[in-house]
């Protein structure tokens, strides 16, 4: 049920982002943008909007904008991951990285595009919001793009190769590299319901346990799972002296960790009763689809 959930959502969301691609002045940059952000993943950061939205009775369409723009960041950062100068992955969603495909220079100036589309995306004079709602939803996604969020959890990443670090930094790279922007698809959602602040701290907070529940997973997936789910190469963590839960306190302790992670985020939406379902469902889904 959930996948053919995560499917429909996955479609729709590459539906309106074709289209709105499609509608963009011409450039040689929109087939490299396209190929790094459509046709592949199951594009759960979107459906973790949708769900969250599910939680304020917020209709799917109204979030779309905001679904694809995080959808562009996150194919954005993809792109750049892959390059040699940084993880330097060859395949990625089950075909080569789109540096393979269009070389380096065009992936660069793909990704950065798709980062600005994002925005693009989201002051788009025909999206129906509130300017004030657009401007604190710009506000949060920059703040999870760059230095403090993606931008500088990847950094972090790359920094703490080969090195033992404590737990605490570990945590810290991995929500601010995955966690961050999984917090601005709740937060986004409570942003476009109105909610006060109070909601939209708790609303963030618990986006970011499930980026981190996701990257955790993501760690698993590396060392048991197969290719064909993870659509890029694995077990290459060790091979790159990656610092993760696993590297530090071992696959089991790590996923008690996750599992434990895991309960607290269902008990938080439980409180929402069965507008909570997709939510939990794609929570449940995150930590067991490599199995």
């Amino acid at each position: 049920m959930i996948k053919k959930i995560l499917n429909a959502n996955a479609k729709r969301t590459d539906i309106f982002l074709k289209e709105y691609l499609d509608k963009q002045v011409f450039s040689d940059l929109i087939l490299p943008m396209k190929y790094g952000s459509l046709s592949g993943g199951k594009k759960i950061r979107s459906s973790v909007v949708t769900g969250a939205g599910k939680l304020f009775n917020i209709n799917e369409v109204k979030l779309l904008n905001v679904c694809a723009a995080v959808e562009c960041i996150h194919s954005y950062s993809l792109i750049h991951d892959d390059l040699p100068c940084m993880d330097d992955d060859k395949i990625r969603r089950s075909k080569p990285a789109t540096h393979i495909k269009f070389g380096e220079s065009t992936a660069i100036l793909a990704g950065n595009s798709l980062l600005t589309l994002a925005f693009e995306m989201i002051v788009d004079k025909n999206y129906k919001i509130e300017n004030k709602a657009k401007i604190e939803l710009i506000k949060s996604l920059a703040h999870c793009s760059g230095h403090v969020g993606i931008a500088g959890g990847q950094y972090l990443d790359l920094n703490f190769e080969k090195k033992r670090k404590r737990l605490t930094n570990i945590l810290d790279m991995q929500r601010k590299k995955t966690g961050k922007l999984f917090s601005f698809c709740c937060y986004a959602a409570g942003v476009v319901g109105k909610k006060n602040n109070k909601e939209l701290k708790s609303l963030s907070k618990l986006g970011e346990d499930i980026g981190l529940l996701f990257q955790l997973a993501d760690d698993f997936i590396d060392i048991k799972g197969s290719k064909k789910i993870a659509g890029k190469s694995i077990k290459k963590d060790q091979k790159k002296g990656k610092s993760t839960l696993v590297s530090l306190i071992g696959y089991e302790k790590a996923y008690s960790y996750a599992s434990k992670l895991k309960k607290n985020i269902l008990s938080k939406l439980s409180k929402h009763g069965k507008k909570a379902d997709n939510l939990i469902n794609t929570v449940e889904f995150i930590l067991e689809r490599n199995f």
